[in-house]
């Protein structure tokens, strides 16, 4: 009687799963000769498009006009959101992205067919276009495709350290705040460090940690070192950007500076430098700020320097017109459009100032690391380990919101010893419950056996 109920069960089980796959399958099997279908027919439909570049709204429209002109029936929709990751994280959980969608960097690789549809159909390969890696989901297929291709650094107006005979760049922290030093000698600000701004702040967390610590998450993670021990690339980046704050090297007002308000500032010479990527000098560069003028050095005391993409872009998976936005996405890259019309390097392998680009970086003379050739090179128990760490953070909210808290803190030894508790008990839980999961299974092994 036990066997007959077993294999009952089982034969259940299987046909709950053979149902479901069969859907799958005939749902994918129908996107895709939708888009066939309509490669030589005329498309139609109305899809939103959304960017956080909200400073390109009418070169943005142009590019649209362009793609509705050829297709005389379709309709693009422009949203245009600055702070884009937490909205649009927002909306992922409610399945509500965009038709067109910058990806959240929340969703994980694991995730993406959750939220996407493949672009695999769209001609994009590791040998045409930069970071290719990143948009790899678990199943192997592609889902989204980075902007852009950037690295992060400090980015400073040449003619401020010109006019302060500042000839040699800084290579290590005490160098670059002795640099601080004698700019707000000066009466200039030093560095803006747009507190306010959710990515400015993450950057700290996701590039500076990084960039100070080769085997960040492989030493948290495996050798069980504290979150924010005083060898820790997160501890680290915390430490160096409180320490602009707390020696008055940023703008005075924090929570009133604005990000345009710092672009102008730069330009004008009133502020030396920023901290962040470089498609920012193309942003300089769209404010009138010539292009000549305008520097950028390795984060001081980096251990390497990491090119990574922009935001990806996506096709949302609860598109109505699956065809229409797979033909917009790729419009976007053809020819380079989107990377023209907001002033940024293209992801595209061919193009000319990408070659400038990695000749630019081989002169700082420190090693240069290709994120998606890190991606792709990935073993199983690299990406076991990054899930963890990227899962326990999350947890234990150490995000920009902790950053703030760290930068302006009368007490960071607290902030610090409680954040190191919470990461330890968090990292504990995922331990035990990764065992007693193992042990399940094996017990129901053992059982039906």
């Amino acid at each position: 009687m036990k066997n007959k109920k077993i294999k009952i069960s089982i034969t259940v089980f299987i046909a709950i799963i053979v149902t479901f796959v069969g859907v799958k399958i005939i749902r994918e099997n129908k996107i895709e000769e939708i888009i066939t279908n309509n490669t030589d027919k005329e498309l139609e439909g109305e899809i939103t498009f959304v960017s956080n570049r909200t400073d390109k709204k009418e070169e943005l429209k142009t590019l649209i006009s362009e793609f509705e002109e050829k297709y005389p029936k379709v309709i693009v929709n422009l949203e245009l959101i600055g702070d884009a990751e937490e909205i649009l994280q927002r909306r992922a959980v409610l399945q509500e992205l965009p038709d067109v969608t910058l990806v959240p960097a929340a969703i994980k690789t694991s995730e993406y067919e959750q939220y996407f549809l493949d672009l695999d159909d769209l001609g994009f390969k590791e040998d045409n276009i930069y970071n290719y890696s990143t948009g790899i989901g678990s199943d192997g297929k592609l889902y989204n495709v980075n902007t852009s291709i950037s690295w992060s650094g400090i980015i400073y107006n040449k003619n401020v350290f010109k006019e302060l005979n500042i000839n040699e760049l800084p290579k290590t922290k005490e160098e670059f705040f002795n640099l601080c030093k004698v700019i707000k000698e000066n009466e200039i600000t030093p560095i803006a460090l747009n507190y306010k701004q959710v990515w400015i702040m993450n950057a700290w967390l996701d590039i500076a940690a990084y960039l100070f610590d080769v085997e960040l998450e492989k030493n948290i993670i495996v050798n069980n070192k504290d979150i924010l021990s005083e060898n820790s690339g997160v501890f680290e980046a915390l430490n160096f950007v409180r320490s602009i704050y707390q020696n008055n090297y940023c703008e005075d007002n924090l929570l009133n500076y604005e990000w345009e308000q710092s672009k102008v500032d730069i330009k004008n010479g009133k502020v030396a430098m920023i901290f962040w990527n470089s498609d920012f000098k193309y942003q300089l560069e769209d404010i009138g700020m010539n292009m000549d003028d305008i520097g950028m050095f390795p984060l001081p005391d980096s251990k390497y320097i990491k090119v990574y993409g922009d935001y990806k872009i996506g096709v949302s998976k609860n598109t109505k017109y699956p065809e229409v936005s797979k033909a917009f996405l790729k419009f976007l890259f053809e020819e380079d459009r989107y990377a023209n019309a907001v002033n940024i390097l293209s992801p595209l392998k061919g193009n000319l100032r990408n070659k400038n680009l990695i000749k630019e970086l081989e002169s700082y003379n420190i090693p240069i690391d290709i994120h998606g050739d890190t991606i792709k090179n990935q073993t199983v128990e690299d990406v076991r380990i990054h899930e963890q760490y990227d899962t326990v953070r999350r947890l234990a909210e150490l995000d920009y919101s902790f950053v703030q808290d760290y930068i302006i803190s009368d007490d960071i030894e607290n902030l610090r010893n409680q954040m190191n508790i919470r990461w330890n008990e968090l990292k504990e839980k995922k331990i035990i419950f990764r065992i007693s999961f193992l042990c399940f299974l094996r017990w129901t092994y053992i059982y039906f056996s």
